[in-house]
C-alpha cells in the first residue's frame, strides 16, 4: 500500500472499530479503486472507471454503513 497514491474520503466509527473508505487511482488507465477497510483490514475492492463514479460508490457504502449505526469519525 502506497500511502502517497492513496485518498481517504471517509471513515466510520462504531463503538471502538473503525472502517475507513480510500481512493487509488490506477496507474496508467485512469481508472480508480475504492477501498473499503475495517481496521487494518481490505474488506472490499472496486474498479471504477472514473473518480465520480469511484466517490459515487463511496456514498453508497457510507450511506449503507450509516443505516446499520456507524457515525462520521475524522
Amino acid at each position: 500500500m502506497d500511502p502517497t497514491n492513496e485518498l481517504r474520503i471517509w471513515r466510520l466509527r462504531k463503538r471502538n472499530l473503525y472502517v475507513d473508505a480510500e481512493l487509488r487511482q490506477v496507474p496508467d488507465s485512469g481508472e480508480w479503486d475504492l477501498l473499503v477497510y475495517y481496521g487494518m483490514t481490505l474488506t472490499s475492492s472496486r474498479r471504477c472507471a472514473t473518480r465520480a463514479e469511484a466517490v459515487g460508490e463511496g456514498k453508497s457504502r457510507r450511506t449503507e454503513l450509516e443505516r446499520e449505526g456507524w457515525t462520521f469519525h475524522w
